[in-house]
C-alpha cells in the first residue's frame, strides 16, 4: 500500500512540475491518435477491408484488381481500433484538465 501512495505522490509531483504548455502538447498528441485510431477502427468495421485496401477496382499493369472481400476478422480488428482510439481520450482528457488547472 505504501507503494502505491509513492507512485500516485510521484506522478503528482511530475504533473505539477510540467507547465500548461506541455499539458497541452501532450493533450494534442493524445487527441491526434484517438482520432486516428477512430477514424480507422470506423472506416474497417464499417467496409470490413483493412483500412489500407483500395475500395475500388485498381489497375496494375495490364491487369485489373478487385478490392478484398470483406472479413468478419477485419470488423473485429476495426472495433479494437475503435476501442484503443476511445483509450486515448482519456489521457487527453486528463492532459487538458491539467492545463486549465494550472492556468486558473
Amino acid at each position: 500500500m505504501g507503494e502505491s501512495v509513492l507512485k500516485l505522490h510521484l506522478a503528482g509531483t511530475l504533473a505539477a512540475t510540467a507547465s500548461p504548455g506541455e499539458h497541452l502538447q501532450a493533450a494534442g498528441m493524445c487527441l491526434m491518435a484517438a482520432v486516428v485510431c477512430i477514424w480507422a477502427g470506423r472506416r474497417q468495421r464499417r467496409t470490413g477491408r483493412h483500412f489500407f485496401a483500395a475500395q475500388e477496382t485498381v489497375r496494375v499493369g495490364h491487369a485489373l484488381v478487385s478490392p478484398p472481400a470483406p472479413t468478419r476478422g477485419n470488423r473485429v480488428r476495426g472495433r479494437i481500433w475503435a476501442g484503443l482510439g476511445w483509450f486515448f481520450v482519456v489521457p487527453f482528457v486528463v492532459q487538458l484538465s491539467l492545463a486549465i488547472r494550472q492556468i486558473v
